[in-house]
């Protein structure tokens, strides 16, 4: 037997006008699976009053069942404030009303131990933590609406929308966007047409504001390429191999407003009767979202590691020797961790703990160096030396490294240089070009070494 609500009657708290209610005591969501959005989405028990438009949150004693995973939960509002015989007595009776409505073989133990809850946001918190969803998830989440709504606020002042956009840059990335589309989604399900139209009119301007109309170069390719253009030339690998060199490439610029690029193409398609392509394009997001879910993880764990890696070094009596004995195990995760904790100390004032970062960096650079070949190192001194007389005496003293091949791997480097917006890197060594070609031409170089047997 289906639980379904209780209309119940009431006075409206802001104009006293009479309403009815249907107020649900017993969530099922086994035999109705909406009524979990709902109730995590704030909407259940809620009503509108037909007068003045109030809404209010009916609190009620609310017994939750999902029985896919085994969860029976209880909510005794703490603001009915009921005695403790009083939530005894609610808990039985939501409890007697849940067995009712299964058959006999559904009544498993787990229901007659059932968690209680006071507020309805502890009760989602474990919902929430029942379907894989942590706690600092859900902060995540709650610092994403936190930030749509400070940039709800200075939507008329265009200066001032720009300055916080600026400040708030790392923060809009493509989960945020994803949240602003869900938030106007919901907006709309809930009949909330201004706020639809205002949460719409946001998402054009920041658009606008962060995402460019085109995508830095990517390997084997010359300037600026517009993302119909990537959406081609990733369609366009088929090898595996290939694709997925092309997709860890282009990760960078694969944000929110690639996959609306996408998606736009698909829908375009399918609205003009082209199913073969708009189930190609469909399988291709598809691919492109399973393969950045996974480059991301892969990211993340070495991120991870390199952290734990780090902690175990700087915690140890000698980070020198401790540097030494993992120094297989130090990379490039290991530096941006390492550089990520000495801008975080600098930040907290922790001049000491500043330091001794500072010490191990100067340390471990040598160290990669070592295991890097001639040619890298030598890129990399270029890029440490002061100024252009120190890069050019670093050239002739190791000018048996320069060749055809060493400018190709400047020429290389650089590209990358510039498409991470690493500017004053980037002209230092363009500074160097002239310099390492006019060292060929006069011979002073290694000559490339001949194609072929």
């Amino acid at each position: 037997m289906q639980v379904g609500p209780d209309r119940i009657a009431l006075n409206c708290p802001a104009c006293s006008s009479p309403i009815t209610a249907d107020v649900w005591q017993v969530v099922d969501v086994g035999q109705d699976p909406d009524l979990k959005s709902r109730f995590l989405r704030g909407q259940l028990n809620v009503v509108t009053c037909p007068h003045c438009s109030n809404r209010t949150a009916v609190a009620t004693p609310l017994a939750y069942h999902d029985p896919e995973r085994a969860l029976f939960l209880i909510l005794v509002p703490s603001q009915l404030g009921l005695s403790g015989e009083e939530q005894d007595k609610a808990i039985g009776e939501l409890t007697n009303q849940l067995m009712s409505s299964l058959p006999p073989e559904q009544r498993k133990g787990y229901l007659f131990q059932p968690k209680t809850f006071f507020s309805m946001e502890s009760m989602a918190s474990e919902i929430l933590r029942a379907d894989g969803i942590t706690d600092e998830m859900v902060q995540e989440q709650q610092q994403r609406a936190q930030l749509l709504r400070d940039l709800l606020a200075p939507t008329e002042d265009e200066e001032a929308l720009q300055k916080l956009v600026e400040d708030k840059k790392d923060d809009l990335d493509y989960e945020f966007f994803l949240f602003l589309t869900a938030s106007i989604e919901q907006a709309r399900e809930d009949g909330e047409d201004s706020l639809v139209a205002q949460l719409s009119s946001l998402r054009t301007r920041l658009q606008e504001f962060v995402s460019p109309a085109t995508v830095p170069p990517l390997e084997g390719r010359e300037g600026a390429i517009t993302r119909e253009e990537l959406i081609e030339a990733i369609l366009a690998h088929k090898d595996d191999e290939d694709f997925k060199t092309l997709v860890a490439a282009a990760r960078p610029v694969l944000d929110y407003q690639f996959f609306q690029t996408l998606t736009g193409q698909i829908e375009t398609a399918e609205s003009q009767g082209e199913k073969e392509k708009a189930q190609e394009l469909t399988r291709l997001r598809t691919r492109i979202l399973d393969l950045v879910d996974e480059l991301d993880k892969e990211a993340r764990e070495a991120l991870d590691r390199a952290a734990g890696l780090l902690k175990e070094i700087v915690d140890s009596e000698d980070m020198e020797a401790a540097a030494q004995e993992h120094v297989e195990e130090i990379d490039a995760a290991f530096l941006t961790a390492l550089e990520a904790n000495i801008i975080a100390a600098d930040r907290a004032g922790q001049e000491e703990v500043s330091e001794k970062l500072n010490n191990l960096k100067e340390h471990v650079v040598p160290l990669l160096e070592k295991r890097l070949p001639p040619e890298m190192r030598l890129l990399n001194q270029l890029l440490s030396a002061p100024d252009l007389d120190q890069r050019r005496k670093l050239l002739q003293d190791q000018k048996d490294l320069v060749s055809a091949d060493f400018l190709e791997l400047l020429q290389l480097i650089l590209e990358d240089l510039r498409s991470q917006d690493q500017k004053e890197a980037a002209d230092h060594l363009e500074e160097l070009i002239p310099e390492v070609e006019a060292m060929l031409q006069a011979g002073d170089g290694d000559p490339a070494p001949p194609e072929g047997p």
